[in-house]
């Protein structure tokens, strides 16, 4: 199947599926048959993808389900070009100092991601399909052209944002990044001021350091929420996710109830929310993907999945949605995946639970070398 016609044909199955009532696990058989059809794509055009498949020993005539796709760990993408694309429209990149080695995502098309992106945000953050107050606590697409987080949240602001929705975050007078916690202090004058249902995105630490730097406290209308993305380490100290969420009440107005993680990463292309908000359940919260994608926990050594519910492993993901890149990625995250599909996320792996990781990335840039 040509690429044009699989990302036809997964867009229209992403766009077909109803965010609000659609189930959020496709059946196996829609599954297996798309996901069969983007592995034979990057198979064939991904190069270092396709020799770590054949050392593994897995090739399209071969794959039976989606389980059987060789998983490429998150940091072969700092060392290996992992791309389908010929000529990417856009490359998303890790964080990092310009002396630490940066993993690469590249794209030859945004039309997937972008058709991934608002049915879930629909589903987990925003139910009423409406526009909404969006102060965002990271730096805009324009500021950062290369963060697929400034990317997911520029996209969620241009189709949810109200015309008063900013950006917090961005070049100072020195040209480093810089938030912007005395405008972001005035927006939430404002937004309480004039009544209005407001929702704050951002990362972990970046809300930590507001409201270190801020002593301010609001009571922001009923309905807003905050919607974080992960990071509980900042450079001032560290909260559990409790915590910070005490303090969205205390110094926001804004119940843990209406509080939703975010938890994704630039070698992904869709997302995964824990589902508080859409199920109004706040026992057992657990994160969600979206149909298109499925997540399972694999043993940290051998790489191989563990079955059931207790299992403690790394997680992996499979992500139809990355076409042009490798759809299978093995996470350096550990967790737990409910039968349903839902999991707990426990925080990054120690490294010595990451030598399975470690080896699969040796074989890929072995089999990437050979191919040369």
């Amino acid at each position: 199947m040509a690429r044009e016609s699989i990302t036809t044909r997964l867009i229209e199955a992403i766009e077909g599926w109803d965010p609000l009532h659609g189930p959020l696990v496709w059946s196996d058989e829609l599954f297996d048959e798309l996901a069969r059809a983007v592995f034979a794509h990057q198979y064939k055009h991904n190069a270092a993808y396709r020799g770590y498949c054949e050392s593994s020993g897995v090739r399209p005539e071969s794959l039976n389900t989606w389980r059987d796709l060789p998983a490429v760990p998150t940091d072969a993408f700092k060392y290996v070009r992992l791309s389908a694309a010929e000529q990417p429209v856009r490359t998303f990149r890790t964080s990092g100092t310009s002396a630490d080695a940066r993993g690469e995502h590249h794209f030859g098309t945004l039309d997937v991601y972008k058709a991934a992106l608002h049915g879930p945000f629909v589903r987990f953050c925003l139910p009423e399909q409406r526009p909404i107050r969006m102060l965002v606590v990271a730096p805009s697409p324009d500021d950062l052209a290369d963060s697929s987080l400034s990317f997911m949240l520029g996209e969620l602001v241009a189709r949810w944002g109200d015309a008063e929705s900013g950006y917090f975050f961005g070049p100072g007078q020195s040209g480093a990044f810089e938030p912007d916690f005395e405008g972001l202090g005035r927006a939430l004058d404002r937004a309480q001021a004039d009544d209005v249902v407001t929702m704050v995105l951002g990362t972990a630490f970046g809300f930590i350091e507001f409201f270190d730097h801020n002593a301010g406290r609001w009571s922001l209308p009923a309905g807003s929420r905050v919607m974080e993305t992960g990071g509980f380490k900042g450079r001032t100290r560290e909260l559990t996710r409790a915590e910070l969420y005490g303090l969205f009440e205390q110094r926001l107005g804004i119940s843990t109830a209406m509080c939703v993680s975010e938890y994704s990463m630039t070698e992904l292309s869709s997302q995964a929310y824990s589902d508080n908000l859409a199920s109004g359940i706040q026992e057992n919260v657990r994160l969600r993907v979206p149909p298109w994608a499925r997540v399972e926990v694999v043993d940290p050594v051998s790489l191989r999945p563990l079955k059931g519910g207790t299992q403690r492993g790394l997680i992996r993901w499979i992500d139809l949605a990355n076409v042009d890149s490798v759809c299978a990625v093995q996470t350096s995250d550990m967790g737990i995946v409910d039968e349903d599909g839902g999991f707990l996320l426990l925080g990054r792996a120690a490294e010595a639970e990451l030598r399975g990781c470690s080896l699969t990335i040796e074989e890929i840039i072995a089999a990437s070398t050979d191919k040369r």
